[in-house]
């Protein structure tokens, strides 16, 4: 184990997978998925330069939003929350208002608010794409933005509420068309293309939007709300 690396910093999931696979999630903690009896140890000390490489690129990304982590992100922009009687979003030049009475109300408002805008924009790309769906779910997911199941269901994470809304309508897009192509093969990213052909970006302003996420105190107080 590499000397400046606490044990405390890595979270090992033992799993029957055939080979062993690191990441870094947002917070810094090292996460490995490997196979039992597998030598994680080793495993780790031999990507120590790769796993210092990812976690200062995360803190320089961390830094873009450095003092703002207990403001509220929604629609790319933040906000200061103020205890109110009743749910509103005042738009500021720099950082706005959003006024609500308790954090759960706020949850709950902000459910409504994400399943009507995406009740359009999934009906009017679904035509589009000619496609079929059959629900739509909204929970905080802790790994994805959104997801699709077998059964033509769409799950998408209520944190995507922090996305700008081009964003947003990417991941509606994304998701659809894994209703086409279930893979990320050739075709799936050329349909996907048609669509939205500056994927590439988003896909890229999405995993810096997850570090955002992931380090904001209001987002994660939200997660644990039930």
């Amino acid at each position: 184990m590499p000397r400046d690396m606490r044990m405390d910093e890595i979270v090992v999931e033992r799993r029957h997978v055939k080979n062993a696979r690191i990441s870094i999630l947002p917070d810094g903690i090292i996460r490995v998925v490997a196979p039992p009896n597998f030598d994680v140890e080793s495993f780790v000390r031999e990507h120590a330069e790769w796993i210092e490489k990812r976690k200062n690129e995360i803190e320089e990304v961390a830094k873009e939003i450095k003092g703002k982590e207990d403001l509220f992100l929604f629609n790319g922009k933040f906000y200061h929350l103020v205890t109110d009687e009743s749910f509103e979003v005042q738009k500021g030049d720099e950082i706005g208002i959003v006024k609500y009475r308790t954090l759960k109300n706020l949850k709950k408002e902000l459910v409504k608010l994400l399943r009507d805008e995406l009740k359009d924009v999934v009906a009017f790309y679904s035509r589009l794409l000619g496609v079929k769906y059959r629900r739509i779910f909204i929970r905080m997911q802790k790994t994805k933005w959104a997801s699709c199941s077998s059964k033509l269901n769409l799950s998408f994470n209520l944190a995507t509420l922090a996305l700008p809304r081009n964003l947003r309508e990417y991941i509606v897009i994304h998701e659809l068309t894994h209703l086409i192509e279930p893979k990320h093969s050739k075709a799936f990213w050329e349909l996907v293309g048609f669509y939205y052909p500056d994927y590439r970006r988003a896909e890229e302003e999405l995993k810096t939007y997850w570090i955002f996420v992931e380090r904001n105190k209001v987002w994660k107080k939200m997660r644990e709300i039930r």
